[in-house]
């Protein structure tokens, strides 16, 4: 079963073997000191991290995940990481369809479903990346096909989560506008209402401390409950630990709310 509320770090590439080890022993530090622990809490990290972030983080409660998988099985495929590797070492979320892997690595929606459903044949839990590439287009005539594309030949019953993040705002000097991420929010959640499995839907697209918030008093403001995301994705901004625990905080605290 899938947590109510996540709160999630992906720090890219940032990372060295130094600096992974200051983060994880902070954010593990600042979890264990938290009444709920890392309840909620999850982490994607770089191949080389997992190992050491399950160790880590993994008595806190919090879950670990990878940036990415691959489509292939177990078997003669040089280089590649299967799902069920991954899913040995004890990962239970696998990243697909971030923009940056098809602006840097060309890759597209066969190989976003390959990978999906080899992660969910592992027991991973798809963390769909979905959003419109640019500002002003039709989200939901860009996000349906992403997400009917992607979890295409998963089980109905599969869980699934999906990070709403357009393109545009990805590296961007400030996230998205609150009112348009509670008016797409709500709009994915109608379209994952076909799947009788879980779902979560996070936000992400240069998320970071206050964004979540931001969000949440919009659509408590303006009676858009349905488009309050479940909790945010952090990218960039959760290569700080302290920020990304404020964060986790902040997600609870508005939960409560």
């Amino acid at each position: 079963m899938l947590p109510k509320v996540l709160t999630g770090a992906s720090p890219k590439s940032y990372l060295n073997a130094k600096t992974a080890a200051q983060w994880l022993n902070v954010v593990r530090a600042g979890l264990e000191a938290r009444t709920d622990g890392g309840h909620g809490v999850f982490l994607c990290a770089p191949y080389p991290l997992l190992t050491d972030a399950i160790r880590a983080l993994g008595p806190t409660g919090a879950l670990v995940g990878t940036q990415d998988v691959s489509r292939y099985p177990a078997g003669a495929y040089t280089g590649e990481v299967n799902a069920e590797l991954l899913g040995g070492l004890g990962a239970r979320f696998a990243m697909i369809g971030h923009p940056e892997r098809v602006r840097y690595f060309g890759e597209e929606p066969a190989d976003f479903a390959a990978k999906a459903a080899a992660a969910s044949s592992a027991g991973l839990v798809p963390i769909l990346i979905v959003g419109e590439p640019t500002r002003g287009a039709d989200p939901e005539e860009i996000i349906k096909p992403q997400i009917d594309s992607a979890f295409a030949d998963l089980s109905p019953e599969a869980p699934v989560v999906v990070a709403y993040e357009p393109t545009w705002a990805i590296g961007a000097a400030e996230p998205a506008p609150p009112a348009h991420i509670v008016e797409v929010v709500a709009r994915v959640r109608e379209i994952l209402a076909a799947r009788p499995g879980e779902s979560r839907v996070l936000y992400g697209g240069s998320a970071g401390p206050g964004t979540y918030a931001a969000i949440a008093g919009h659509g408590h403001t303006a009676g858009q409950l349905a488009g309050i995301p479940d909790g945010v994705f952090l990218g960039r901004a959760g290569v700080d630990p302290h920020g990304f625990l404020a964060t986790v905080d902040e997600v609870r605290g508005a939960q409560q709310n």
